[in-house]
């Protein structure tokens, strides 16, 4: 027999809360108060462009930004990351933990007049588990019923511990399925979804162009007429831009930049340390990386602490796992700054010459960290030719299309560690690109995934983080780093979260 509001594992225990005090039409506690002027314009100038307006297509973790403004989710996190209320007003869990049922806001309307209910969820979710789709959350999803037009069923083949806060990611974004239907491979370019801001222009590499949807099912929440977001990779010309007025937010703001705006009383910052972490992803199919000892030589030759502090004033901290300090999921395993053992572990690759590109996105704030660990690594004897592109291009280069062994970027993680792990080290995770497997690993994630003691799924992530990365050194963890977004004075509401991933739909202007 279920019973409601039964929590389903430890880090989820306030979602109980969620379900006992929240009425249909809440909305998420991260949105601010419907306090302020309304109308206006609000201008963003971002660092990348959108790789792709379908959530399950999308390869890029900055696309959520944009995203969020057309998509609404089935279930909204807060600013720790703990499950809030979304497109689904409630869940609860069968008494084994294999079934989930969401029960669902109701009057809610796609942008193109559609209706939202159980039927759409359950095209999304099984579209989001199709073969076709980039996202790996809902495997473990059997089956989907639509009991009633505002009840949903998702039957597990087994108990999940993320699969709350996975839908509140890509797999959780609501499309219309009428859309999809219309435009077929066509509909990045058409996107519908049951979010506040309807997509109205996008210039690729340019600008987007959102309108307000005047039949957004909390409209009571929204204040701003229009959003535009500029695209502009340099920060500097972000920073320009703000000064300026031509932008009013502008998003990333560097370390450097930072300690200069805090003196212009004309702009606010709002940051927070977040999931959000700098990374060497390695192609483990391609040399040098197909050479274990190679990978170890970069995990024991890059000075991460230095680089903390020489490149971004201390703020941030050395990652030396895929979970900051102070997150339930963090592992201490340390991997100290060792050039001696790092030359040690290159002679025992046999190799007499180690030299590899490195793909890295063309701004200052990447490219930066790419030339310290240059610089770091050849005095190792490792030789690194840096190739800058534009991010969504660098994306595809390295995971779409595996034409460079390496690939220097961040990621912000997902809303669940199980998430993380299993897209960043999973055999099948898409950010393994050369699908990098260890039995040991492997069985120790799946452990995870359907572990619901908080405590013990921490050791558990410890475990595969030491194998992983300690032993393994699939991928080479730089920095964590706090995220911040700097605005004109009179942009009012912003609220930054743990995930890094800004939102601006609820935004307004005084």
């Amino acid at each position: 027999m279920d019973r409601k509001h039964r929590p389903f594992l430890s880090l989820l225990a306030l979602m109980t809360l969620a379900l006992g005090i929240v009425l249909s039409g809440c909305g998420s506690d991260n949105k601010p108060s419907s306090s302020g002027q309304s109308g206006g314009e609000l201008v963003v100038a971002y660092d990348s462009d959108v790789t792709n307006f379908d959530p399950i297509l999308g390869s890029s973790g900055n696309d959520h930004a944009m995203l969020y403004l057309a998509y609404e989710t089935l279930v909204n996190y807060n600013g720790e990351m703990q499950p809030q209320p979304g497109l689904a007003k409630s869940w609860e869990f069968s008494d084994d933990k294999k079934t989930i049922t969401l029960h669902l806001q109701e009057n809610v309307k796609f942008q193109d007049g559609t209706d939202f209910n159980a039927e759409a969820v359950k095209f999304n979710i099984e579209r989001a588990n199709s073969d076709s789709s980039k996202v790996s959350d809902l495997k473990n999803v059997e089956s989907v019923e639509a009991a009633d037009p505002h009840t949903v069923k998702i039957h597990l083949k087994q108990p999940d511990s993320s699969i709350i806060l996975a839908l509140s990611d890509r797999a959780g974004m609501m499309v219309s399925p009428a859309a999809v239907k219309k435009y077929g491979n066509d509909y990045s370019q058409h996107p519908v979804g049951a979010g506040p801001f309807k997509m109205v222009n996008w210039v690729h590499s340019g600008e987007i162009q959102y309108e307000k949807f005047a039949d957004y099912w909390q409209k009571d929440q929204v204040h701003l007429n229009k959003i535009t977001v500029k695209i502009m990779p340099d920060e500097n010309s972000r920073l320009n831009a703000l000064k300026s007025g031509q932008v009013q937010f502008y998003w990333n703001v560097s370390p450097d930049n930072y300690a200069t705006l805090q003196n212009d009383s004309s702009i606010t910052l709002s940051g927070k340390m977040t999931f959000l972490f700098a990374n060497i992803y390695l192609n483990t199919t391609k040399p040098p990386f197909d050479n274990k000892n190679v990978r170890l030589a970069l995990l024991y030759g890059i000075d991460r602490p230095q680089i903390v502090k020489g490149l971004f004033n201390g703020i941030g901290e050395p990652a030396y796992s895929t979970f900051p300090s102070g997150y339930w999921a963090h592992s201490d395993q340390m991997v100290p700054y060792d050039p001696d053992k790092a030359k040690q572990y290159l002679q025992n690759s046999g190799l007499s010459i180690v030299s590899f590109d490195m793909e890295v996105a063309a701004n200052a704030r990447d490219q930066r960290i790419a030339e310290a660990v240059q610089q770091q690594l050849k005095q190792i004897g490792i030789t690194v030719n840096i190739k800058p592109a534009e991010l969504t291009k660098a994306v595809a280069t390295y995971f779409s299309e595996k034409q460079v062994p390496a690939f220097l970027s961040y990621w912000t993680g997902r809303p669940d560690p199980q998430q993380t792990v299993n897209l960043f080290l999973g055999s099948k995770g898409f950010y393994n690109a050369g699908g990098y497997t260890v039995p040991e690993k492997e069985s120790l994630i799946s452990q995870a995934a359907q572990e619901t003691d908080q405590v013990k799924r921490a050791k558990l992530y410890d475990q595969i983080n030491k194998i992983a990365i300690v032993q393994e050194a699939m991928d080479i963890p730089i920095l964590f780093l706090k995220q911040t977004g700097a605005m004109n004075s009179h942009v009012k509401g912003f609220e930054p979260t743990a995930l890094g991933k800004p939102r601006f739909a609820f935004l307004r202007l005084e």
